[in-house]
């Protein structure tokens, strides 16, 4: 008798964008998919990821909640700017030209809460924060400044991410808050 693979989750750590901000980057995600001959990331499924786990045992989902829980960040202004690609991955973007110093803060100690709780993440790549507008692009590929996208974050969420045929659908499995700080 052959043991069957534990169930897995797929999931992510994020900040999620109020509706007002999801519903202009699904707007700004559907023009640039149309200029870059891809296809458009649903305005519910916007977001800023901090780290992406993958497909996760849904066993030892406390163990990742618990790294979560231990994270201590601030609330923030995100201002989204800069249109950039992944070429290779064929994929549009928006980021932010000057990211909040609380952002890459909140990013980094999630990465070493992650780490020493043994949570393997995709942390290959150095950390550069954006939102994935359109996939599939074939090009012309948007650079440059945009139209800011702003928007307050005063929490982040654990999300799974389940694929179906007409695309991924994102849902929040948990959250934590960040405290109110002065600092960006």
């Amino acid at each position: 008798m052959t043991r069957s693979a534990e169930p897995t989750a797929r999931v992510f750590l994020a900040l999620l964008p109020p509706p007002a901000a999801q519903r202009a980057l699904g707007d700004l995600a559907r023009e640039t998919a149309r200029r870059a001959h891809g296809r458009p990331v649903p305005a519910e499924n916007m977001h800023v990821t901090l780290a992406f786990v993958g497909a996760w045992p849904i066993a030892r989902m406390p163990m990742l909640t618990e790294a979560a829980c231990d994270v201590v960040g601030e609330s923030m202004h995100v201002v989204l700017d800069e249109l950039g690609t992944f070429r290779r991955a064929g994929v549009a973007w928006i980021g932010s030209s000057s990211p909040p110093d609380a952002l890459l803060r909140l990013q980094s100690a999630l990465a070493a809460a992650l780490r020493s709780g043994g949570v393997a993440f995709d942390d290959l790549q150095p950390y550069r924060p954006h939102v994935t507008l359109a996939r599939r692009c074939r090009g012309p590929y948007p650079q440059g400044a945009t139209t800011p996208v702003a928007f307050d974050v005063d929490r982040f969420s654990l999300m799974g991410s389940e694929t179906r045929a007409e695309g991924a659908r994102y849902r929040e499995l948990g959250h934590w808050p960040l405290r109110t700080g002065t600092r960006g």
